[in-house]
């Protein structure tokens, strides 16, 4: 079983601070390097390959006010495609 993600950190105002930020995961699958989790694209995600527990992180290369945080994990069998 592969664990995907899609990432968004939103501010007070709804700017997406994980947008195209530094990101990494515990492994990955395929060609869904942990940067498609912060690209933006709608239909694309980061994947892991089998990790009993996945994890992904975000940097957001400052400190920020945080009002919402999103992520999206999906059940997959293909490469976040």
């Amino acid at each position: 079983m592969n664990a995907c993600y899609t990432v968004g950190l939103l501010d007070s105002v709804g700017e997406n601070l994980a947008l195209n930020k530094p990101a990494n995961q515990v492994s990955t699958y395929s060609t869904a390097v942990a940067s498609r989790a912060v690209d933006g694209v709608l239909n694309t995600a980061s994947c892991t390959w089998s990790a009993v527990h996945p994890w992904l992180s975000v940097d957001l290369e400052a400190a920020y006010d945080v009002g919402r945080v999103t992520v999206t994990n999906y059940y997959s069998t293909t490469n976040g495609d």
